[in-house]
């Protein structure tokens, strides 16, 4: 019953996103087929948790089957319509512009093949204590599971948790993160019936499994295959990424979020085709907004980030005359219309319930004050454990062997982007007090880098390639 519950509860939903992706590619297609898929897994059970989301706290629907199912089926129907009208399901896929596959040396090959290889039994390894063994994670137990459970046994959104002993979860806490992924467990429970650890734990190696897919392929975009396979080695080879990734937490689901629309701004900045610019614009706006509805994070630091990025893209476009000031108005327009249309029920949502924005923390009246114990803690947290291995040595290094042409589009989305990020959590943890505890005591420190990591090794490898080419 479990592995039915998971092939339907999975289903519904990256098919509903596979279909929008369609349609938002429209008649100039730039996903590959399997990478379309990747997305949709990234991308479609957030969507399903939108539609499901909607209706219910409009006291329409509760968190009933009735209650998942008839929205969810109803646009989804009417995705297929849209589809079958726009005839998206005949048109033919032009070849998605990767990088041409060049030889290797034989022992290169071979070796790239055995880490893959080694890198699977990992992620099989971490897949089995996933579903076989109950979550011990605090803030997996305390947040994300009992959130979908207490959802399920009261068939309605809860924004206050009792916890035993007379005290109760507030509102103003993790009630603020946005329900995505205990709306998702308790869509499981539903379909099965019953509350099973294995079964809504199975759902974090759905994200996992988009995040590799979608980097893979993000890679592909200027790597060679097995050059590609490799940059996933090195990305599961990160010891607190492999490790968050096998237990049901937030942070891969959060970081694969980001992945994609920066995957959506790199491909957009190399593009020299006017109508695949529009089409990758359609595709960042949609990620982008649904992206909120992931982790708060997301409104405060990873969404304005990638808009200023965005604004670069577009007015670079315009200065090699691929765009003019009025397509560039257009563009702007097009993406924030679908950004604020999947982002604003949230955040609608948030504001008139009081609910506070931050690490479950609100980021207004956030008192300022240095406290080199973070100072210390991130210093050591970077050089002597070894969560990130070598990276956090070999990004800056990289970025210092590359010269401007680091900060140069294409490259340089990438590049402003992590550097932007990893700044703005250090300074944040630096200097306001409330959250100094996240980095001294290595938790919101670590979770924070993690929601980057993908973009760092992507950095890297890009990088390396083009420092390389340029050497030729």
């Amino acid at each position: 019953m479990n592995f039915f519950a998971f092939l339907v509860g999975i289903a519904i939903p990256v098919i509903l996103g596979w279909i929008s992706l369609l349609l938002l590619e429209g008649k100039n297609p730039v996903l590959g087929r399997a990478e379309r898929w990747f997305f949709a897994l990234i991308l479609g059970p957030t969507l399903f948790a939108l539609i499901v989301f909607l209706p219910h706290v409009l006291g329409l629907t509760a968190l009933t089957l009735s209650g998942f199912l008839i929205p969810s089926l109803i646009a989804t129907a009417i995705l297929i319509i849209a589809a079958i009208v726009t005839r998206s399901f005949s048109r033919q896929s032009t070849a998605p512009e990767y990088a041409p596959s060049t030889p290797l040396p034989t022992w290169m090959k071979i070796g790239i093949l055995l880490l893959t290889i080694w890198t699977a039994m990992k992620i099989l390894a971490g897949a089995y204590d996933l579903v076989s063994v109950p979550t011990y994670w605090d803030d997996s137990f305390n947040n994300w599971n009992m959130r979908g459970k207490m959802f399920y046994l009261n068939e309605k959104l809860l924004l206050e948790i009792p916890v035993g002993n007379g005290i109760v979860q507030s509102a103003s806490g993790v009630s603020s993160y946005p329900v995505t992924v205990p709306l998702l467990k308790t869509w499981l429970s539903v379909l099965r019936g019953s509350w099973e650890e294995p079964l809504v734990n199975s759902l974090h190696l759905i994200w996992f499994a988009g995040l590799i897919g979608s980097f893979y392929f993000g890679l592909r975009r200027r790597l060679q295959p097995m050059l590609s396979l490799f940059g996933v080695y090195l990305l599961v080879s990160l010891p607190l990424l492999l490790i968050q990734a096998t237990n049901p937490y937030a942070d891969i689901f959060m970081a694969a979020h980001i992945l994609l629309p920066m995957i959506c701004l790199f491909a957009m900045s190399e593009t020299e085709d006017r109508e695949k610019v529009k089409t990758w614009v359609k595709l960042f706006g949609f990620a982008l907004g649904l992206m909120i509805f992931t982790k708060n994070e997301a409104s405060v630091l990873y969404a304005p980030t990638m808009t200023i990025l965005f604004v670069w893209i577009l007015l670079a476009k315009k200065k090699v005359a691929l765009l003019t000031a009025e397509q560039v108005r257009k563009t702007f327009a097009l993406f924030a219309l679908l950004a604020l249309l999947f982002a604003a029920p949230w955040l609608l949502f948030k504001w008139m319930h009081g609910l506070t924005f931050g690490n479950a923390k609100s980021v207004s009246g956030l008192t300022l004050s240095l406290n080199t114990k973070v100072i210390q803690a991130i210093w050591f947290h970077l050089s002597h454990e070894p969560n990130w291995l070598l990276l956090p040595l070999v990004t800056p290094l990289t970025i210092i062997l590359s010269g401007k042409s680091a900060f140069k589009l294409p490259e340089g989305v990438l590049t402003v982007f992590l550097l932007v990020t990893v700044a703005a959590q250090f300074l944040i943890f630096i200097f306001v007090s409330s959250l100094a505890t996240e980095a001294i005591m290595q938790t919101g420190l670590s979770r924070g880098l993690l929601h980057i990591m993908p973009i760092a090794v992507m950095v890297v490898m890009v990088l390396l390639q083009k420092t390389l080419e340029s050497k030729e």
